[in-house]
């Protein structure tokens, strides 16, 4: 118990530090929204570049924030919680980063820097260390998965 609890402890710092790559990310994306939304209007391309651009940065950001209550939830109040949800949490978590992860990569793997636009090269950057985020989440989900089954809490 002591191990997971560990852990899930971990998991909160690194989904703090996720949350915050998550926000530069998005802050930095925010300074070309409007500029986005008037190619949107008459490119069909545009449009879908911005909506794939918000759905992929909302989806990290709500990944990284769902895995901050239940990494928290784990540490500090196990037991308050039913069996059945203490040993699902972490299969579900990894479950749900690995497909956050792939819809983000799908998306900003393609991207290159534009040159004299640093606000976007930063915000691709951070994706980029946000995916990294969710790749070491997913092994730490599988580990306390793997953990919490074999030891119980």
């Amino acid at each position: 118990m002591f191990f997971t609890q560990l852990l899930h402890t971990g998991q909160v710092a690194l989904c703090a530090y996720g949350a915050y790559v998550s926000y530069v990310a998005i802050s930095n994306l925010q300074q070309y929204e409007e500029t986005s939304k008037k190619a949107a209007k008459y490119s069909t391309e545009a449009e879908r570049q911005l909506h794939k651009t918000r759905t992929t940065q909302s989806s990290g950001a709500v990944c990284i924030l769902a895995s901050l209550i239940a990494a928290t939830t784990l540490s500090l109040a196990p037991n308050s919680l039913p069996s059945m949800v203490r040993f699902g949490i972490s299969p579900a978590a990894l479950v749900l980063t690995l497909f956050v992860r792939a819809h983000v990569s799908n998306f900003w793997k393609a991207k290159a820097k534009v040159p004299f636009v640093d606000g976007y090269n930063e915000a691709i950057s951070k994706t980029g260390e946000l995916l990294q985020v969710l790749e070491w989440l997913e092994y730490t989900w599988a580990g306390t998965a793997l953990a919490s089954g074999l030891v119980g809490y």
